[in-house]
């Protein structure tokens, strides 16, 4: 199950209404400083979570240049119909709903005080409820009651750049390192010396052994009857201390390092330390037999806001690897400006969004189809330039590279495409030819287009008859060899 699509509106920089749709496994988002990467999956905590007095609130999160409600629309898919089919959540199965073939939920969190009528019942509904899609009434219904059985849809887990990555170092078992340690309970307690502690517990809170806890716990129940028979009725009383589950035993746990100076709880180191090894339990995670053992368990959702913060090329390109093989069984979300991360892109399994601008004049462009050179993976170049909006002469030659070579392999002569003809291809594909390319030492000159003065310009750096490449030129001679490119690729 995982969550296929948002839409936020009026929320912190987002004035008016902006969809992203997502993809099951992992979701790239890059972009500029404050063009709302991390709000996005703030959003998504925001209608699962809901606010709080310190989370969330109008001051902090609700768009100061809006006049209308702020609200989070989710579609949660792929496995919609389980989900209703149990207890807890059986109260929903009316309101799945396919949307393109595909059992839906729709969710909806608004600041937008309303009365809403639900049979015979009229409820106010505000942003402290969650509000489901009911397909046949076509209306938004809170259903659920209070924000308990929402919050039980997903675990997320969240690691922000700007916070302490203590903070994640947690044991609860709805979260990496408690789920690790949860799957080494279940084997321990198929050992013997679980069979050991459950016999000392037995002893030690068994009614019969003199002394026991349970035994005074008995002598308290009995004191407790002869007042409450008193005064309410006849009643038997007993105390049960069973032996713990692995919860009890997690919510004690500590987490010590030395690292030669001492033994020390990891909250006392610094903070690159604290997010190594906080970033190092997912990647454990991601090796460990947990994400198959807890198949049946709450989905995680998690999400890493630029993880490769304090991280050397080679360790983000280790995370990027483990990221993956999470995102095979868990929804996972990346707010980077690293490429070495964006190196791990899968085409056509992962997505990659890109935010530009701001406010009414922000763009949100989504896509999987990273990789058009065809190598299957997407080269630095291509990186840089769909992701950061970066243009960089390595790219240019990639990109004019696969003009050549594709014009060379309708070719039967063997023979290399000269420039001549590879001028004439990009022309019949809509590329002008407004420039003029000038020779030296003759000084000879002929009409090109943009992408072959751009080339001659790199690979002639000594021609000093020509104007330079502006930057400019560079990426308007890019965009031209991308559709070219595009072109080609989606030509059978």
């Amino acid at each position: 199950m995982y969550i296929r699509r948002v839409t936020v509106e009026n929320i912190k920089s987002f004035q008016g209404e902006h969809t992203f749709e997502l993809q099951r496994g992992v979701n790239f988002f890059v972009g500029d400083n404050n063009s709302g990467k991390s709000t996005v999956l703030e959003a998504l905590l925001f209608m699962f979570e809901g606010p709080s007095q310190t989370k969330w609130t109008p001051e902090t999160f609700y768009c100061a240049h809006a006049d209308g409600r702020t609200r989070v629309e989710v579609d949660i898919a792929g496995g919609v119909d389980q989900l209703v089919q149990q207890d807890k959540f059986a109260i929903l199965a009316d309101f799945v709903f396919d949307v393109d073939g595909v059992p839906t939920l729709r969710l909806e969190r608004s600041s937008e005080l309303r009365e809403v009528v639900q049979g015979k019942k009229t409820r106010n509904v505000d942003v402290k409820a969650v509000c489901f899609w009911h397909p046949e009434r076509g209306q938004f219904e809170n259903v659920t009651g209070i924000d308990a059985r929402v919050k039980a849809i997903f675990d997320f887990e969240a690691v922000w750049a700007d916070a302490h990555p203590g903070d994640h170092i947690d044991f609860a078992n709805n979260k990496t390192l408690g789920r690790l340690l949860d799957v080494a309970f279940k084997r321990f307690v198929t050992t013997d010396l679980w069979e050991d502690l459950s016999k000392a517990h037995s002893r030690a809170f068994g009614p019969d052994e003199e002394g026991s806890f349970t035994a005074e716990a008995e002598r308290l129940a009995g004191g407790l009857k002869g007042l409450v028979d008193e005064q309410y009725g006849s009643a038997n009383y007993r105390f049960n201390f069973g032996l713990p589950d692995s919860n009890v035993f997690m919510k004690q746990g500590s987490l010590y390092v030395d690292d030669g100076s001492g033994e020390t709880l990891i909250t006392g180191k610094g903070t690159g330390m604290q997010r190594a090894v906080a970033l190092g339990l997912i990647q454990l995670y991601a090796r460990s037999t947990a994400l198959v053992e807890d198949g049946s368990a709450t989905p995680l959702i998690l999400m890493l806001d630029e993880p490769e913060t304090w991280m050397h090329p080679s360790a983000q390109l280790r995370l990027g690897d483990a990221l993956n093989r999470i995102g095979e069984r868990e929804q996972v979300f990346i707010v980077t400006h690293s490429p070495y991360l964006i190196r791990k892109f899968l085409p056509g399994r992962h997505l990659l969004t890109v935010l530009s601008g701001k406010s009414l004049e922000r763009r949100i462009d989504s896509s999987t189809a990273f990789g058009i050179l065809g190598v299957g993976e997407p080269t630095w170049g291509e990186i840089n330039y769909r992701a950061f909006g970066v243009c960089s002469s390595d790219f240019h030659n990639e990109l004019f590279g696969y003009v050549q070579r594709h014009i060379e392999s309708q070719k039967t002569n063997g023979k290399a495409a000269g420039n001549k003809e590879i001028d004439n291809f990009l022309s019949q594909k809509g590329v002008p030819v407004d420039r003029v390319w000038v020779l030296t030492p003759s000084y000879d000159a002929y009409d090109a287009t943009l992408p072959m003065y751009v080339r001659n310009s790199i690979h002639h750096p000594e021609n000093d008859a020509n104007d330079p490449v502006t930057d400019v030129d560079l990426r308007e001679s890019i965009e031209h060899l991308v559709r070219v490119v595009e072109s080609i690729a989606s030509t059978p």
